[in-house]
């Protein structure tokens, strides 16, 4: 427990060194958040469990590539791709929530911690100014879509939250690496 907490400093401060030059200082913050909220979704129910496994093929979408779609656009589109990303996992984890076996104090925890995150990218999307309006990204959306829809078709099951949670795991971390390439950038 203390070296995670040891490794999460030094990341905030390698972060926080790294970003201070964007356009958007609250970048550095989402940075950081987003280390907690993976670290608060790794919590909430360790690692897949093994009754799970055959359902996870009952999910009918190719994984999203972030990193891929955000490869080439500018550094107002990449957050924008973030920002978007990041409503679409508030949204689901606003869902029904009744059969998942997390602790019902870390699932809180963890919607907060996106809440914030996606208010913090609000604040980056709105500092770009109104010449800049937001695109909606089809590939984006359509992925988020079919997750909810095999929420609904797999009635909310646990197996089907487990599903879910290794995907915004996927989502989050390739977030974070659309992070470090931004604050590379500028």
């Amino acid at each position: 427990m203390a070296l995670a907490s040891i490794w999460r400093f030094g990341t905030v401060l390698l972060l926080l060194s790294g970003t201070l030059s964007l356009g958007c200082e609250r970048l550095q913050l989402q940075q950081v958040l987003n280390t907690e909220t993976l670290s608060k979704l790794n919590e909430m129910g360790g690692s897949f469990p093994r009754h799970c496994i055959k359902h996870r093929h009952s999910l009918k979408t190719k994984p999203l590539n972030l990193v891929k779609l955000s490869k080439g656009l500018e550094t107002q589109d990449r957050i924008q791709t973030l920002h978007q990303t990041l409503r679409h996992i508030s949204k689901i984890y606003s869902m029904n929530l009744g059969s998942v076996t997390w602790d019902r104090d870390t699932v809180e925890n963890l919607r907060l911690l996106l809440d914030r995150q996606l208010s913090e990218l609000e604040e980056c999307v709105r500092k770009q100014g109104s010449e800049h309006k937001m695109r909606r990204n089809a590939a984006i959306h359509n992925y988020f879509r079919k997750l909810e829809k095999f929420l609904n078709q797999e009635k909310f099951s646990d197996c089907a939250w487990e599903i879910i949670r290794t995907e915004t795991r996927a989502r989050l971390q390739q977030m974070f690496f659309i992070m470090l390439q931004i604050s590379r950038r500028n």
